[in-house]
């Protein structure tokens, strides 16, 4: 009898290949990749034996993005070759939860400045339109009486 397997052999962890059950580890494994690069795993390759074996082998799906070094971390330990080294879907949860709230409280903070740097600005510019008058400013919109705006021949010899 033969020993068949069914399933997406891209969203396949190692372990399930090798025979393994499934388990909570193995459906984490290429969550993140997923889910940050919005591909599907080995999308570029056929899916064939030859990636289960290099799946089994050590092959993970590459990124052609820069990626902040947390979100690395994590990805590298959703699709580790060992399952008891990938988190649970709680801890990924949790994970994002915690980004979340950091990321709030910087963007708090940095509109608190940006608040107060607009202050600021609006204070100096009315300190300086506070030190501007009529009297010294050089421009007017008074038209000299010999100014001429309308087009007519000119014949400047001295040139």
């Amino acid at each position: 009898m033969e020993n068949n397997m069914y399933g997406v052999l891209s969203y396949s962890a190692p372990e399930i290949l090798g025979g393994q059950n499934c388990n909570k580890a193995s459906d984490t494994y290429t969550i993140m990749y997923t889910v940050i690069s919005e591909l599907s795993p080995y999308h570029d390759i056929a899916h064939d034996e030859r990636l289960a074996i290099k799946i089994c082998e050590g092959l993970r799906p590459r990124f052609n993005i820069k990626l902040p070094k947390l979100i690395l971390h994590l990805i590298k330990r959703c699709i580790d070759a060992n399952p008891s080294n990938r988190p649970e879907i709680k801890e990924i949860t949790r994970i994002f939860h915690e980004w979340s709230l950091e990321l709030k409280t910087y963007l708090k903070s940095v509109e608190k400045k940006m608040e107060l740097i607009k202050i600021e600005l609006i204070e100096q510019i009315e300190k300086v339109n506070n030190n501007l008058s009529p009297d010294n400013s050089s421009l007017t919109n008074k038209i000299h009486p010999e100014a001429i705006y309308s087009s007519r021949p000119f014949n400047f010899i001295s040139l």
